[in-house]
């Protein structure tokens, strides 16, 4: 029903009962709580009403009260203000239509310069933090294909919204750039999704979208031109591509990559001359989901830590009450646990460490990394996140041989998208996340897609992205027959040659 509404609620395992996140307070009307509700709330939560949104059934008139979803976003950078000086020039929007976070960034059309930025989350998230549960839904029925769509442009309306543009300045918006994933593209376009959800995994359509007119209906009239870059391949969106021509692909001589992380992960690389690139699942342990106390980027979640003195010292977002883990502040848990010898380079617990008690349970091991027992880490969570970094190491490696290259030859590495821009480098080293290269090659930077999309408003630069798309190689990495053998090999926590 708060699907059918069209209403944010925290769901980021779709509905199935196993993460614990989609919390609502029921005033009235509703059954007794289950099982799975009494595993995941306390009691003096299950006293004042608190349910889980997929769990709770309604039984008669019922009454929810949401709560607000807030989002910190890292897409910050040096504001300007020009764009309140110089009131003749037009204006553009870029939008970087993320499965997580939709940034939206107001730009000067004359020469692409970014005045504005702003995120709002991806309201699509109430299907499911992962793109799987969203294209399940949309292949269900066109029901949920039209609200997915809406969804869609309400988010990037919230986007907008946080600029807090005045009327003049909305006026003076003549184009709009929106790059995502190839998913979230056809969601939002209103593309059938059948091709990119089965096997071969192609796009319904590839090609450049110059003006959809009426996409963006009740924010802007028919003459603001609504661009749509062209995707890749199957799995490699226009988000990638939009980081190849920020970050310069096509004019580099330099071996130089860049890894794109959000929910998903897009591991760009080339020679000097080649492009290819690659997209692997790795996501969800990296925004927190699927952790034991993983959460999102808000109040009061770990994005830092070091351990001192037999304790962890928590940096926090407002510096609130440590409540649970980002995916930047599991790594750097893990990274102290290894650091320390709680954790062996295989990810298992050291029984002999002499720092935490390893106890047994709901059948997986765990530590407890505060005093008080309410954050912990357990070996499913270590194994999450030796997957998802293993995965974005294993794609490394396939494109460096299919370049022929070695992690010596590269002279820049870029680290980039809502996870990826804030990344502890030389956390990022000590996993085994990246091959081991001099961290002075290694540098955040947190726009990459939005800043691209910024220069897709010019036609120069929205014909340069099409020159990108058709030069650029997407290598499918469930093809490559050596894949498996690198993603083993990469699940180890060192630094690998």
């Amino acid at each position: 029903m708060i699907a059918s509404a069209d209403l944010p609620v925290e769901q980021p395992c779709a509905g199935r009962g196993t993460c614990g996140r989609c919390k609502v307070l029921v005033e009235k009307g509703a059954n007794t709580p289950d099982e799975i509700e009494q595993t995941y709330l306390s009691e003096s939560e299950l006293a004042i009403g608190t349910r889980l949104a997929c769990r709770a059934k309604v039984s008669g008139d019922t009454q929810v009260v949401l709560s607000s979803i807030e989002v910190h976003s890292n897409k910050v950078f040096k504001a300007g203000s020009r764009h309140k000086r110089e009131k003749n020039i037009p204006l553009g929007l870029a939008i970087d239509f993320g499965s997580t976070t939709v940034a939206a960034y107001l730009t000067m059309l004359d020469n692409s310069e970014v005045v504005a930025g702003g995120a709002a989350l991806n309201q699509q998230h109430v299907y499911g933090a992962d793109i799987i549960s969203r294209l399940a839904a949309a292949l269900q029925d066109d029901e949920h294909r039209e609200r997915l769509q809406r969804l869609a442009q309400s988010s990037i309306y919230q986007a907008v919204n946080s600029l807090k543009l005045s009327k003049s300045i909305l006026a003076r918006i003549k184009r709009v750039s929106i790059v995502g994933n190839v998913a979230m593209h056809h969601l939002l376009v209103g593309l059938p999704v059948e091709k990119i959800a089965r096997m071969p995994f192609q796009p319904y359509l590839k090609d450049a979208i110059p003006n959809k007119t009426g996409l963006l209906d009740g924010l802007f009239s028919d003459d603001v031109q609504i661009m749509i870059p062209p995707l890749i391949g199957g799995f490699v969106g226009s988000d990638a591509l939009a980081c190849l021509a920020y970050f310069g692909f096509d004019k580099t001589t330099a071996p130089t990559l860049a890894i794109d992380l959000g929910t998903n992960g897009e591991v760009l690389l080339t020679d000097g001359k080649n492009i290819v690139t690659a997209s692997t699942a790795a996501g969800p342990a990296f925004e927190g989901v699927d952790i034991s106390c993983g959460m999102r980027a808000v109040d009061g979640a770990i994005v830092d830590a070091k351990f001192t003195n037999k304790d962890f010292e928590f940096e926090t977002i407002s510096n609130e009450k440590s409540l649970g883990l980002t995916g930047s502040g599991l790594m750097k848990v893990v990274n102290e646990l290894l650091r320390i010898g709680v954790i062996e380079p295989n990810g298992r617990f050291s029984k002999s460490n002499g720092y935490f008690a390893i106890e047994r349970v709901d059948g997986s091991n765990r530590i407890y990394l505060t005093e008080d027992r309410t954050i912990w880490l357990t070996q499913k969570d270590i194994r999450e996140l030796q997957k998802a970094k293993g995965a974005i190491r294993s794609a490394i490696e396939i494109l460096l041989r299919k370049l022929s290259l070695t992690p010596t030859d590269l002279k820049r590495v870029i680290l980039t998208g809502s996870f990826g821009g804030q990344l502890d480098i030389p956390a990022t080293l000590t996993l085994g996340m990246l091959p081991s290269i001099s961290p002075e090659r290694v540098e955040n930077i947190p726009n990459g897609a939005g800043f691209g999309a910024a220069e897709f408003l010019s036609d120069h630069g929205f014909a340069r992205g099409e020159r990108l798309a058709k030069v650029a190689e997407q290598i499918d990495l469930d093809q490559d027959t050596e894949f498996h053998e690198v993603f083993i090999e990469s699940l180890q926590f060192i630094p690998q040659s």
